[in-house]
């Protein structure tokens, strides 16, 4: 499939404007924490009335809800991401006369390599107060907090930040389970909740990081909870390898970008620990950002792929992962040509592996794919066009899942393949327009509309379409992430209208 990678980098941006009103003493520290000072007595947190920005990121798949007030609402799962040019600012409104000691910055990745920090009484004149270079220089600004604290006894009215921003009962209830879910896996590889059968709906979500040591974190841990309580059975973890473009021979980790083995093998016992039989589902992506779909098959090539694919074949054993990708969108080498390649590949991770195995071939190329037989599932990333329309309606979207399904029915038929389908992935978009190429991920949020009616239109009729046939035997939705403030106009369903269709079938598909 030619959809632009999701994790596109960023473009580089190195300077930011701090701008504070109604500060009347000048910062005296940096730090993590605020704490006493010598001289200052006891920190309180100085609220902020209002918080204007200079830009907003418009990544669809990236960026969080456009929301200056994200920095200062004591949430470190909310942030402020900029736009991608020189000189971003961000204004922090006092309200009145504050004085402040102590500033702390959250910073997500995306540091700054230049700042400056002003201030005013009036939001006119503004003083340039402290200037910092040489930071992190990837990508735009983004920041989680921006927390000023100040002396208590001159700023009456001012309260610790622990008694402004108290935990919720919700928040206080996902922390407790997700403590003893870790008292369950606490050094252990957690037992499957049992083998995904040939006659089980697979009700499950692409879980996708592009970090090395994400998916071991607090975040990761409260998103999986998450998706369990959604009544999400299934996941399909993916886990990403790199080559430097379609001609490379070698497939190599990132050590920044590919998910690390331990942060792997604790998200799989989170979700056997949560009662989900998991997919692992090894990517090879392409470093210079093409399609590895892509990718020039030869020798040397699929070498390099079965140590890569071998690797996670021990993996998925050693850890009870009940199904194994064992590739995804690799259309120019699962033609006949390279029959003799990928089966001798099967046989050796039959050989380490006992559990089922797919293969997830792109929508326009598993009518190709030369060793169906060999597979326990026939795997397809199902990013068929539905319609022509920008805005069709709900009748015109189920009409179109329909006659994707019938081609995709006469093919079984006419290849004698009586084995189950499951669509390892499907999306769209949350814009207008996303059922005409739901391939494509859209390069700025500022040219298409939100659209969460379409999203959710295209996701019911899939369900209204397809749960009635007896070869399809469920899907992976691409996708969810660790982080909940990523992807507003992405395919991600996450606080939208599609969540409660998602969430309503698969609480009642048996």
């Amino acid at each position: 499939m030619d959809r632009e990678r999701e994790n596109k980098m960023r473009p580089k941006i190195k300077k930011i404007t701090l701008c504070i009103g109604a500060l009347i003493l000048a910062l005296s520290s940096f730090s993590c924490q605020a704490v006493e000072e010598a001289g200052t007595g006891k920190l309180v947190y100085l609220r902020v009335e209002k918080v204007v920005a200079s830009s907003f990121d418009e990544s669809p798949d990236w960026a969080p809800r456009p929301d200056a007030m994200a920095v200062v609402d004591g949430n470190m799962e909310t942030r402020w991401s900029s736009g991608y040019t020189e000189g971003e600012w961000i204004y922090l409104d006092l309200g009145k006369p504050k004085t402040i000691s102590r500033l702390v910055i959250k910073w997500e990745q995306a540091y700054a390599t230049d700042f400056d920090i002003l201030t005013s009484d009036d939001a006119a004149r503004w003083k340039n107060l402290f200037s910092l270079k040489s930071q992190n220089p990837d990508w735009g600004i983004s920041m989680w907090e921006i927390e000023p604290y100040g002396p208590e006894a001159q700023n009456p009215g001012e309260l610790p930040k622990e008694e402004i921003f108290k935990s919720s009962e919700e928040k206080a209830e996902l922390e407790n389970k997700r403590k003893e879910l870790l008292k369950k896996i606490e050094g252990q590889i957690v037992a499957s909740p049992g083998p995904i059968k040939q006659e089980e709906f697979q009700k499950g979500v692409n879980y996708t990081s592009w970090r090395s040591d994400e998916l071991a974190g607090d975040l990761s841990d409260y998103s999986l909870i998450y998706l369990s309580q959604l009544g999400v059975k299934h996941i399909a973890l993916m886990a990403v390898w790199y080559q430097a473009d379609a001609a490379s021979k070698k497939i190599y980790t990132d050590p920044e970008k590919t998910t690390n083995d331990e942060s792997l093998g604790h998200a799989i016992n989170m979700m056997h620990a949560l009662g989900m039989k998991v997919m692992l589902k090894p990517h090879v992506d392409l470093a210079d950002e093409e399609a590895r779909t892509n990718i020039i098959p030869s020798a040397a090539w699929f070498s390099s792929y079965k140590e890569f694919i071998l690797h996670y074949a021990r993996f998925a054993a050693k850890y009870n992962a009940e199904l194994l990708c064992i590739g995804t969108e690799l259309s120019n080498t699962s033609i006949a040509r390279w029959r003799a390649q990928w089966l001798d590949i099967i046989a050796a991770i039959r050989a380490v592996y006992k559990g089922k195995i797919t293969y997830a071939a792109n929508w326009d190329e598993y009518d190709t794919v030369s060793f169906w037989p060999e597979v326990d599932f026939i795997g397809m990333d199902a990013y068929f066009p539905l319609t022509d329309k920008t805005n069709p309606t709900k009748e015109e979207v189920i009409q179109g899942w329909g006659k994707n399904a019938d081609v995709i029915e006469a093919w079984l038929k006419a290849n004698n393949l009586s084995k189950s389908v499951i669509f390892t992935e499907v999306g769209y978009d949350t814009i207008e327009g996303s059922n005409k190429q739901p391939w494509r991920v859209l390069p700025t949020m500022a040219k298409y509309k939100e659209d969460q009616d379409e999203q959710a239109n295209c996701l019911e009729a899939l369900f209204l379409a397809l749960s009635k046939r007896p070869w399809f035997k469920g899907f992976y939705w691409w996708n969810y992430f660790p982080r909940p403030d990523i992807g507003p106009l992405g395919y991600t369903l996450r606080g939208k209208k599609g969540e409660k269709i998602l969430s309503e079938w698969f609480k009642t598909l048996k």
